[in-house]
């Protein structure tokens, strides 16, 4: 909800974290409490993910894990090598 309640004009940058839409759908209907009709609920209340990828300073792609912390270390490296640029 960060760019839908325009929050982050308040931010330095904005990193989006996503995944495919079958990864996200079998992940978020995994959780205790969660069906199918709310989770259809909430996808229609949010932005896309699609425009939220572009509204994004910053993307990691979380189809798995090992691939998201070399995407998250790299993340990293990359802002502290700016920062003291």
């Amino acid at each position: 909800l960060l760019f839908e309640t325009h929050a982050d004009r308040w931010l330095d940058s904005v990193l989006v974290v996503s995944t495919d839409p079958a990864t996200q759908k079998e992940r978020v209907l995994n959780r205790p409490g969660m069906s199918e009709e709310k989770f259809n609920s909430i996808l229609k209340r949010q932005m896309s993910d699609a425009e939220k990828r572009a509204k994004a300073d910053h993307r990691i792609e979380t189809s798995s894990i090992d691939a998201t912390r070399v995407a998250v270390a790299r993340l990293i490296d990359e802002i502290l090598r700016t920062k003291d640029a």
